[in-house]
């Protein structure tokens, strides 16, 4: 057998080697691209749904302790209620207290305070979460509206007494700082 000599390589396989090496790092580049915005996208996606669902469990908890209230309390005309009350008899969920069974707080870290408000209207209750984040501030209130008499916004009355929402009042309000105290008002009619 007689074996063949090989040729040399040619300038033009060179060439042909460092054009595919060149388009391969093209390719991939592209790839990393393409592969960041599909991350960048996700993150986003989630960061949303996280919200909405802190959002829906806001809601939850506010038309779930005003009810819980109401069933209880509400005979009474809620005079005397305090926070602490609240706690005690687990109107405001357990997962909410805090260590000395007096407070609470929300998922906000901020305070949840249920008092009387007779002071103010006969025969009713405030309900109150601070530190609610500006972005969420408007759909929790009209999430949780239909269980309330009047709410407040900061100092501002954004849905007065037995009436509808002041849509206006409500997202200046809610975009006025970055948190914000939301006071649900509840009781007899």
């Amino acid at each position: 057998m007689t074996t063949r000599p090989q040729a040399a390589p040619s300038r033009r396989t060179h060439r042909g080697r460092a054009v595919q090496r060149g388009n391969a790092l093209v390719f991939s580049m592209l790839a990393l691209v393409i592969g960041g915005i599909v991350l960048a996208l996700g993150i986003s996606y989630y960061q949303n749904s996280q919200s909405n669902a802190q959002v829906q469990s806001t809601i939850g908890e506010v038309s779930s302790i005003i009810g819980a209230a109401q069933q209880n309390y509400g005979q009474y005309g809620y005079t005397g209620l305090t926070t602490a009350i609240a706690v005690g008899s687990r109107v405001i969920p357990e997962t909410r207290a805090d260590a000395n069974g007096r407070t609470a707080r929300n998922s906000y870290s901020g305070q949840i305070t249920l008092v009387d408000n007779s002071g103010n209207t006969p025969d009713t209750a405030v309900l109150s979460y601070t530190n609610v984040p500006a972005s969420q501030c408007t759909q929790i209130i009209n999430g949780a509206q239909s269980v309330s008499r009047q709410i407040v916004v900061g100092q501002t009355e954004v849905k007065p007494l037995d009436s509808p929402i002041d849509i206006a009042k409500l997202n200046t309000q809610c975009n006025a700082a970055s948190t914000a105290t939301l006071d649900f008002v509840f009781g007899r009619t």
